[in-house]
């Protein structure tokens, strides 16, 4: 079947007018996967918690956050190509797109298979007590199973993860969003049929985690039927193009140990320093909450790639405009967003996931605040790395999130789960929120010699 829908022919030649069509595909595209990714993750949560049980949900959480830290080991090859691919792509350069493309996935190959050995080693010889707590010193052999199926998938995951990010660099992410849909309608058909009996932790991986892999090769076969050229050149020398890969990923790389530290360090301090209670809804509230805020990546995941296009073009205009309209319409869903959660929270778990939230509104409080800063920060983040001043994004993040788990370790023992939850609010505030609209500012003046946006960024 011909996809000529998103034939490049369907678009306006002008190329500003394209990028705006492209870009609207892109977030249709990305809506429709969102939904499909928030409604797998409102199903699986509860599902997974009650098929497995308290204990055993808390182990999966405590797994999968470990293994997947081996995302860490691509050093950011995935956004560098998505940069390198948008200046090649409009200048015009096929034998360049074609080796960034190569370098990209024989790098980040590479580097899967070295991360890959390194963390399932750790979880082989290091006891399973020391790494979790004492509460699953028991469980080493089912650890040790579902850890060695799941090393693979991850690994398949990033290698073929390399083609999203390059329909990314082309504004075509669409047919990313399109394989995420259809990947997330299997999981959850699936899941349902997994958890109706007694379930291993390996079926839940296999379920959760083998449908993104199949989904992300299909999109390598959507690359290369709509740019044949790419895989004619797979053999191309790649030489200076790992550099390029690397100089732009190395700061990519530390915002992604800082997402790290920010997803999981929480279940992690709760886990070593509070009760499995605590740790189980702090972490079921803090992903629901997440997962809601990353509806806002329907606007800024393909706005990243749309920024980066327009620097290449000198198109400066256009980024101003773009980013006042969406800083206003997600300062309308944040704000939505914090007022569910503090009034209406606990009424919701308790109600319609059934989980036991008495005595805890305390953190449904501090997260609806936290999730209000959090999108503020997170499009200053998307918008400063567009124009070029990804550094200083990695440098705020990496230091408010290693601040947090700081503040986590000294707050939990008084006051558990909304201990760690007060911790994410006051790094959040302390540094970024106060600090990036700063850095906005000098960065806009930098590239257009000051404009109304810049003084609207604070």
């Amino acid at each position: 079947m011909r996809l000529r829908l998103f034939s490049k022919f369907e678009f306006p030649k002008e190329h500003g007018a394209r990028r705006n069509a492209l870009l609207r595909w892109a977030m249709i595209g990305s809506a429709v996967s969102k939904v499909s990714g928030l409604a797998l993750q409102a199903v699986s949560i509860p599902l997974v918690y009650h098929s497995l049980g308290q204990h055993r949900f808390a182990l999966y959480l405590l797994l999968t956050a470990a293994l997947g830290t081996i995302t860490l080991a691509q050093m950011g090859a995935g956004p560098g190509l998505i940069q390198g691919i948008a200046a090649a792509n409009a200048l015009g350069k096929r034998d360049q797109e074609t080796s960034l493309l190569n370098a990209a996935f024989r790098f980040t190959g590479l580097a899967a298979l070295i991360g890959g050995v390194v963390i399932i080693s750790i979880i082989h010889l290091v006891p399973i007590d020391r790494l979790f707590g004492a509460a699953f010193a028991h469980d080493r052999v089912e650890t040790v199973s579902a850890a060695n199926v799941c090393i693979v998938i991850l690994i398949a995951l990033m290698v073929s993860g390399v083609g999203d990010s390059a329909l990314a660099g082309y504004q075509e992410q669409v047919f990313s969003f399109i394989g995420s849909l259809v990947a997330n309608i299997a999981s959850m058909s699936l899941l349902f049929f997994v958890c109706r009996h007694t379930p291993t932790l390996i079926d839940i991986i296999l379920v959760l985690y083998g449908m993104p892999t199949l989904a992300r090769v299909a999109n390598l076969f959507a690359l290369f039927r709509r740019r044949p050229y790419l895989l004619l050149g797979a053999f191309r020398s790649c030489r200076g193009f790992y550099a390029t890969l690397f100089s732009v990923g190395l700061a990519f790389w530390t915002i992604e140990i800082s997402g790290m530290i920010e997803q999981y360090s929480g279940t992690f301090i709760l886990a070593r320093l509070s009760s499995t209670h605590d740790t189980d809804l702090f972490a079921i509230v803090f992903k629901y909450l997440a997962l809601a805020s990353m509806a806002v990546n329907v606007i800024t995941q393909p706005l990243w790639p749309a920024i980066a296009d327009a620097i290449a073009h000198r198109d400066i205009d256009w980024i101003h405009r773009s980013y006042a309209r969406i800083r206003h319409l997600l300062n309308i869903y944040s704000g939505l967003l914090a007022v569910l959660s503090i009034s209406a929270g606990p009424w919701i778990f308790r109600h319609i996931l059934h989980v036991d939230t008495t005595g805890y509104y305390a953190l449904f409080l501090i997260l609806g605040l936290f999730a209000l800063a959090h999108i503020r920060v997170h499009l200053l983040c998307v918008t400063m790395m567009g124009v070029q001043s990804t550094w200083a994004v990695a440098a705020v993040l990496f230091s408010e999130n290693s601040l947090m788990a700081v503040f986590g370790v000294v707050l939990v023992p008084h006051l558990g789960a909304a201990g760690m939850a007060l911790a994410y609010l006051i790094a959040n505030v302390a540094l970024p929120l106060w600090l990036l609209p700063r850095l906005m500012k000098r960065a806009l003046q930098r590239i257009s010699g000051g404009t109304q946006l810049a003084v609207e960024a604070c």
